[in-house]
């Protein structure tokens, strides 16, 4: 998980098509109300009441917040009306009205494209959008959740930390609106970093991508019997004196996770093993959440620097969706302890292989698949 946000309270709204992009919008809202606060995010304008002009309800929520992140998917160019009429065309659109009102009252807004979609043209949009593709945009997809969201909160953190500061130089209602109006005002793309690329070390070097590939398609087949028969060692870690043969623990019939302390052999002992499914941790389902979460500590007599640590993780399909790194840098001294975590985004049904990780400096890692569990998702 990434860390606590520094300072950085603000409105941020997302703006979205339902018929298009509610799920990745629903995973979304629940990464940013977990960091942010519920009350600090705005998914939909459901609070219009009859009668009420929604031109100017919409134009009033959205000039509220400090932020506006629109979410694009492959449709939200050309989804059409009962009558076959584009709906960006329409005047009325409430997608149009929200991303409109943002660039007329100088809101931050961030472009989210989802799952590969591309950013539109000016030449493409009405008029009253065209300034949208100005905007620096986010690309977001479900085979990397986990990192792309925390490339969005840091951009978020700094946004809003800024704005926040402004407010609190301005002194008055009056003052705190003028210097966030004024930051939103920027017509300079929002610093995001830069996408993952093959070869970056988000994808992990390939000798351990190899191994886990030349031993993928028997773990698919033979998952629950390896569940049921897998040593409390894996291949690399040597026995702790205090391990007691701790007994799997997990959030649910659908989550196996074995707590045994194990120390590799660089020194670094593994406690505290934990896995919890958000929504269902009975039985994990697609959309769900699983927080993995663990402790190193440092058991020899010299200082380990850690490069990072991470969550290994694999689809049903085997494919890479390892977590994003925390404790970059961080130096362990003797007997020092560290905790980490990553999230997991359940999104397709199998059988996921998933165990914590660590990398050191000089590109040595933990054991190949070190404690490694099973997520059986419906």
């Amino acid at each position: 998980m990434a860390d606590s946000p520094p300072n950085a309270t603000g409105r941020i709204f997302i703006s979205y098509r339902r018929e298009e992009t509610a799920y990745p919008a629903g995973w979304l809202y629940d990464r940013l109300a977990d960091r942010y606060g519920g009350g600090q995010v705005f998914k939909d304008v459901d609070s219009i009441q009859l009668g009420d002009d929604f031109v100017e309800a919409i134009t009033r929520a959205v000039g509220s917040c400090d932020v506006v992140l629109v979410l694009i998917g492959d449709e939200w160019l050309t989804t059409a009306d009962e009558h076959g009429r584009r709906r960006l065309d329409d005047p009325d659109d409430f997608v149009r009205l929200e991303v409109q009102a943002a660039l007329t009252r100088n809101v931050r807004v961030i472009p989210i494209l989802v799952d590969k979609a591309r950013m539109p043209r000016a030449d493409e949009l009405p008029e009253s959008l065209a300034r949208l593709t100005r905007r620096q945009a986010l690309e977001f997809s479900p085979a990397r959740f986990e990192f792309d969201t925390s490339r969005l909160f840091k951009v978020l953190d700094t946004t809003l930390a800024e704005v926040r500061r402004n407010q609190d130089d301005g002194g008055t209602a009056a003052g705190a609106g003028s210097a966030a109006a004024a930051l939103r005002d920027r017509e300079t793309p929002v610093p995001v970093p830069a996408a993952p690329q093959p070869g970056d070390r988000q994808r992990r070097p390939l000798p351990r991508r190899a191994l886990v590939l030349a031993g993928a398609a028997a773990v698919v087949v033979v998952v629950l019997l390896v569940v049921l028969l897998v040593a409390n060692l894996q291949p690399g870690s040597s026995p702790d004196a205090n391990s007691g043969g701790g007994a799997p623990v997990g959030a649910g019939g659908g989550i196996e996770v074995d707590s045994s302390p194990v120390t590799s052999e660089d020194g670094l002992r593994l406690t505290g093993l934990q896995a919890a499914s958000r929504r269902d941790p009975e039985s994990p389902r697609v959309g769900d959440t699983v927080t993995v979460s663990y402790a190193l500590t440092n058991t020899t007599d010299q200082r380990l620097e850690l490069e990072y640590t991470f969550v290994g993780v694999r689809d049903p399909a085997d494919d890479h969706r390892d977590t994003e790194d925390m404790n970059e840098g961080k130096v362990l001294q003797p007997g020092e302890t560290v905790n980490a975590q990553g999230r997991v985004l359940i999104d397709s049904a199998g059988s996921w292989t998933i165990w914590p990780c660590y990398v050191l400096a000089g590109e040595r890692f933990c054991p190949d698949r070190w404690q490694e569990f099973f997520v059986l998702a419906e």
